[in-house]
Formats: C-alpha cells, sequence, structure tokens
C-alpha cells in the first residue's frame, strides 16, 4: 500500500481510542500509530519488544500527514524528530 493510500484510507478511519495502525518496514520494525481523539492528537511510537519500551510523540493530523508522505524505507529514531523514551 502506498503512503498516499495509507494518508487518504486508513488514518481517517482512526477515530476512537481503540483504534490504530501498525505499518512494518522491509526490515520489520514497526511503527504504531495510535488515536488520542479527546486531545485530537495522534501517539506515533517504534516499540523496542526486547526492551519493552518504545520511542514515541505526539503529532497532530496534518504533521503525521506530513510524516506519512516523507517515511523512510527503515523507521529508526532519527527519522522521527522529538521521540522520547517510555518504558512499558
Amino acid at each position: 500500500m502506498s503512503t498516499r493510500a495509507i494518508c487518504e484510507q486508513l488514518l481517517p478511519r482512526l477515530q476512537s481510542a481503540d483504534d490504530y495502525l501498525g505499518i512494518i518496514d522491509a526490515q520489520e520494525n514497526t511503527l504504531q500509530i495510535l488515536c488520542d481523539p479527546d486531545a485530537k492528537r495522534y501517539w506515533v511510537e517504534l516499540p523496542i519488544d526486547a526492551a519493552k519500551a518504545s520511542y514515541g510523540r505526539h503529532m497532530e493530523y496534518d504533521e503525521l500527514r506530513d510524516l506519512m508522505m516523507a517515511l523512510p524505507d527503515v523507521f529508526d529514531r532519527e527519522a522521527i524528530p522529538g521521540l522520547e523514551y517510555r518504558p512499558w
């Protein structure tokens, strides 16, 4: 699925606190996007199963869409500015 299709078809479906989207890159890294409807924003994270933690941050819809349109081939912390470490 293209990044454009993700932005047009999947992001608008994230509307409740139970909604999330997971995208897996070629090296099997996962980018997770969770909806925070009360704050009208999204939590975007790179989970690290071995550490039982993730690097993430909140984003408004426009910023998330810009990130998706410029999504790198491999997800890493340097690709998304402002991520913070959070243990589970």
